[in-house]
């Protein structure tokens, strides 16, 4: 049972870490520059996610909305830092109203498309291999206690 379980544990951990050899694939992109960057994303008239290999250590997408850097619009770019997930409202100098701005982090290719992100896919990656080596351990428990016909 011992070696099932880190036969499973081992092949986990090399399938997650071949997804974080590779640099990430962001949307990258500026409302105020490009019309397709806007907050609702239209996935059929916009480009392809571009890889953040310029930047060291990118391992995260990022889409902020309202106010981000003193500007207001949709921002998609690469990160080295997870941000997070958050919306709060910024006053910036001068102004009489607050503007929402919101941060959403993910870590996959392309993630940074929409506010419906994706960042639970190495978490299912988790739960199918505790599940899974769960069911090795219950079948092989179960054949233990299966009675033998004596002849």
């Amino acid at each position: 049972m011992a070696s099932v379980w880190w036969l499973l544990v081992t092949v986990a951990t090399v399938v997650s870490s071949l997804a974080s050899v590779e640099a990430v694939y962001c949307h990258q992109c500026d409302s105020n520059q490009h019309l397709h960057c806007s907050e609702l994303w239209d996935h059929n008239n916009s480009p392809e996610p571009t890889s953040c290999d310029n930047l060291y250590e990118a391992n995260y997408c990022i889409k902020a909305t309202g106010m981000y850097g003193g500007r207001i619009g949709t921002f998609r770019f690469c990160s080295s830092r997870d941000r997070g997930h958050y919306c709060d409202y910024v006053k910036r100098p001068g102004d009489d109203r607050e503007y929402r701005a919101c941060i959403y982090t993910c870590s996959g290719n392309g993630c940074n498309a929409s506010s419906i992100l994706r960042p639970w896919a190495g978490g299912v990656l988790v739960l199918l291999v505790v599940v899974l080596a769960w069911m090795v351990a219950f079948f092989e428990n179960l054949t233990d206690k299966v009675p033998t016909v004596a002849q």
